[in-house]
C-alpha cells in the first residue's frame, strides 16, 4: 500500500491526465470544488464511496489509487518524482537545460562511484 501523499499525487496526476478540472471531479461526488480541493490536497479524507466514485468518474480501477504493483498501474504515468522533475526541467531555458543535465550527470557519477567503493 502506498503512502497518503502518493495516493493523493497519483489523484491529481490522472485527474490531469485525463483533463478534468476539479470542479468536473466534485460535481461526481456531489460536493463543492472547495471541499474537493480540501480532499485532493489531503485536509479532509475521501471515503470509500467517494474512491469508488472518483475512480469511476477518472475511467480507471480503484486499485490504481493505492498499490504499486497492481494491474492497473502498468505502462501508466511517471511517478510524482518523475513529474516533478520532468515539470522543473520544463521550466528552465534551454541553456539551463544543458548546465542541468551536466549537472544531473555528474551528480549520478558521483553515486554510483561511491556506492562501488562502499561495495568493496
Amino acid at each position: 500500500m502506498l503512502k497518503t501523499l502518493e495516493i493523493l499525487c497519483r489523484l491529481k496526476m490522472l485527474r490531469e491526465e485525463r483533463a478534468l478540472l476539479q470542479e468536473h471531479v466534485a460535481k461526481s461526488l456531489g460536493i463543492d470544488r472547495t471541499t474537493y480541493v480540501r480532499k485532493e490536497k489531503g485536509l479532509i479524507p475521501i471515503t470509500t464511496d467517494e474512491w469508488l466514485k472518483i475512480a469511476k468518474t477518472m475511467k480507471t480501477e480503484p486499485e490504481f489509487f493505492f498499490y504499486a504493483c497492481a494491474a492497473a498501474t502498468k505502462d501508466r504515468t511517471a511517478s510524482c518524482d518523475e513529474q516533478a522533475l520532468l515539470k522543473l526541467y520544463r521550466s528552465l531555458t534551454p541553456e539551463e537545460r544543458i548546465e542541468f543535465i551536466s549537472y544531473i550527470n555528474e551528480a549520478v557519477k558521483e553515486i554510483r562511484s561511491k556506492a562501488a567503493h562502499e561495495a568493496l
